[in-house]
């Protein structure tokens, strides 16, 4: 039976049964000690067909028993050595044997002194033997049979258990060496599957989970009745047939010191209790460092993503810097030929004679040549092809350029621009490029977060030294842990293609060179708003580089 496989539970179960059976016993008791474990098995026959199993793990004192301090000082005796072995009642191999006869107890010096004679008496036992586990002269536990007869056991019994028990201990020792090592085997080919998957390409988050659910079960005492669930970040990873119950052990999946979820492991079925519940410390060890594997795969996965992610947004950058400067070529080939629209258009509005519906066809190409310039102008001012430096600036004036390109969008996406600047604000030291940089990105952030439309509220303020501008927005809002990373480079909640994570921090960047402070206040379906404060003295200084 110990070479067959099974558990070192079930072939203790099957081992004192057949003792009990074969000596006619009514209880054994057995004490084990292997490297650091401790545990008491124990099987109570209280009729011919009804039999009791019972295990206790982790004994603190390796002598723990039920039955008060008596037995467990004689147990002590027994395990440390220290018995006569002169005594008629000690056996050959230093254990114990006791016996009620005609209800009067065999007494000496000894038994009187650890009390037997009264743990005997208090009962309906007649007869104890104990005997302990010797392997190589070291005791590594103890063998008890306890019998309701006071004729249970002869001489020649007491040899033949002591021989039996010997080898039952070796056996024992070999059985939990063999049990340990199929446990290190399943605990590496768990993991190793673990290493597989994290390393076989193309295969989604999702999957990943998945297939390393399906290899923990296989690693447990009960494979049959193991259920796997996996939580993270909020997501339940479990098939429908997990249902939660007390038969659980459960770890956490840290990342970076923060909890992202949990791996728990449950029996569907009771089973009896080990080292934490039905659950071996082994098993605890393992599912502990299956979650930190975990944690390290997935967070290797989001290294990998976001590597990926910025690769992607510093070949967009360099195209956009591309298309920076195509436009200023463009606006550069168009200013010539725009010049002399205009030029040519003025110089026949000043011709003598000229009709007057002509006149007015002439002041309508000046018109338009003039808005043309001005958008030239304005590309030239986003291609960053004019100079950029601080300088006195109305604050004011920056933002109704800034929104120049964007009221007709708004009007267009249902977007009702409210804007409220106060009049006769006092002149700030600003770039006007940079200015205008910061106010182009957050509405255009507001614009995209009102898809249906909205109300798009701006307005400045004033204070004794400060220039407040506030921007806001009724679109869907953040959530904190957003908010917490909007200014951080390359964070983006947008749909691949659709931004590059950089505004935001630009924005912080551009702010904070200038002296002043960007805050934000959002909440999920209500929005969101920005408070830009820069102070109004502050001193000239040099030019600033983006």
């Amino acid at each position: 039976m110990a070479n067959s496989g099974m558990t070192r539970t079930y072939f203790l179960r099957k081992t004192l049964r057949l003792m009990l059976e074969f000596f006619n016993a009514d209880e054994v008791n057995l004490l084990l000690r292997v490297y650091d474990d401790s545990t008491r098995f124990e099987l109570i026959k209280y009729s011919p067909d009804d039999f009791r199993f019972n295990f206790f793990p982790q004994l603190n004192n390796a002598s723990l028993h039920d039955y008060g301090t008596a037995l467990d000082e004689h147990w002590n005796y027994i395990l440390s050595g220290n018995i006569n072995k002169s005594v008629s009642f000690v056996t050959k191999e230093g254990g114990l044997w006791i016996r009620m006869l005609d209800n009067q107890i065999i007494k000496n010096d000894f038994i009187r002194e650890i009390q037997l004679d009264k743990y005997l008496a208090a009962g309906e036992l007649k007869c104890l033997f104990i005997t302990p586990f010797l392997l190589d002269n070291e005791r590594i536990g103890l063998f008890e049979l306890k019998s309701r007869s006071e004729r249970f056991l002869c001489d020649f019994d007491i040899d033949f258990i002591e021989t039996f028990v010997h080898t039952l201990g070796m056996t024992l020792l070999n059985q939990h060496t063999q049990a340990a090592l199929q446990e290190r085997v399943k605990e590496l080919s768990c993991l190793y599957g673990m290493s597989q998957i994290a390393e076989t390409p193309y295969v989604s988050l999702d999957d990943l989970i998945y297939s390393i659910m399906d290899l923990i079960p296989p690693a447990w005492q009960y494979p049959e009745i193991t259920r796997t669930r996996i939580i993270l970040d909020g997501i339940d990873y479990s098939l429908p047939d997990f249902e939660s119950n007390d038969n659980k052990l459960a770890s956490d999946i840290m990342i970076d010191n923060k909890k992202r979820g949990k791996i728990e492991i449950i029996y569907t079925r009771e089973r009896p209790e080990l080292d934490e519940g039905p659950f071996l410390k082994e098993e605890r060890k393992l599912l502990d460092t299956v979650a930190k594997e975990l944690a390290m795969i997935i967070k290797r996965r989001e290294s990998e993503e976001d590597k990926n992610r910025l690769q992607n947004q510093l070949h967009h950058a360099d195209r956009l810097a591309t298309v920076g400067e195509l436009a200023a070529g463009l606006a550069h080939e168009i200013n010539e030929p725009l010049g002399s629209i205009l030029g040519f258009a003025q110089l026949a509005g000043k011709y003598p004679g000229v009709p007057d519906q002509v006149k007015r066809d002439l002041e309508k190409i000046v018109r338009s040549s003039l808005h043309a310039r001005e958008i030239v102008k304005k590309m030239t001012l986003f291609s960053r092809q004019v100079t950029a430096q601080k300088k006195q600036i109305d604050i004011n004036q920056v933002i109704e350029d800034s929104l120049y390109f964007y009221k007709s969008r708004c009007q267009k996406e249902g977007i009702k621009l409210d804007i409220k600047l106060q009049p006769d604000l006092p002149f700030i030291i600003a770039d006007p490029v940079h200015i205008n940089q910061v106010v182009v990105n957050i509405v255009v952030n507001a614009m995209q977060a009102m898809p249906h439309g909205g109300v798009l509220n701006i307005k400045t303020l004033t204070s004794a030294d400060e220039i407040m501008l506030i921007i806001k927005d009724t679109g869907v809002g953040m959530k904190e842990e957003v908010m917490e990373q909007i200014f951080y480079p390359f964070f983006t909640t947008k749909k691949a293609g659709q931004g590059l994570g950089l505004g935001l921090s630009v924005v912080h960047g551009i702010i904070t060179a200038h002296g002043g402070s960007i805050s934000v206040i959002s909440e999920p379906g209500k929005g969101t708003e920005f408070k830009i404060s820069l102070p109004i003295n502050l001193p000239a200084a040099s030019n600033t580089s983006e």
